[in-house]
């Protein structure tokens, strides 16, 4: 058999399982440390932190080693994300809320997550807008996304 003929195979096996796992078959290998297949959590040599795929954009996501120190507005956590200079890497955003929700669920692979549940801490924002003055977040400690009013200071996790 040719080595086409398996990528194929396994390309049409994978899009029986889902379209993320189609969509990290479809991206190919990168090369982690040795190995050919990044898992969630792992660390890539730039230094950034595999976190899945990007359910909004079907696309390998990327975020950074730990949450930003301090607790910020909604405002300044997207000016944060913006203006960072980290793992050789300058579009660093807030994750979308649908992102976000994906850094959830992979949060023990991941690592670095404030977990605690209290009022601003454990709270993380989105780039998801309600309106003018509302923005999407999520807590940490059991998953629940809500919105807040973007003067709240919560965590920021940035993405890419």
């Amino acid at each position: 058999m040719s080595m086409y003929y398996l990528l194929a195979a396994a390309l049409v096996l994978a899009a029986s399982f889902g379209p993320a796992v189609a969509a990290e078959m479809a991206a190919g290998p990168a090369v982690v440390q040795g190995s050919t297949t990044p898992r969630i959590g792992d660390k890539m040599p730039d230094g950034a932190i595999y976190a899945g795929i990007s359910p909004d954009r079907g696309e390998p996501m990327y975020t950074t080693p730990a949450t930003a120190i301090g607790h910020y507005n909604w405002n300044k956590g997207a000016e944060y994300c913006a203006a960072l200079k980290r793992n050789g890497h300058q579009d660093w955003r807030l994750p979308t809320k649908d992102e976000l929700n994906v850094l959830y669920n992979n949060r023990a692979a991941i690592g670095g997550f404030d977990t605690s549940g209290l009022e601003t801490f454990g709270w993380y924002w989105s780039s998801s807008e309600g309106d003018r003055s509302l923005a999407w977040g999520q807590r940490f400690s059991d998953g629940d996304q809500y919105y807040n009013l973007k003067t709240y200071e919560s965590s920021v996790r940035c993405a890419r």
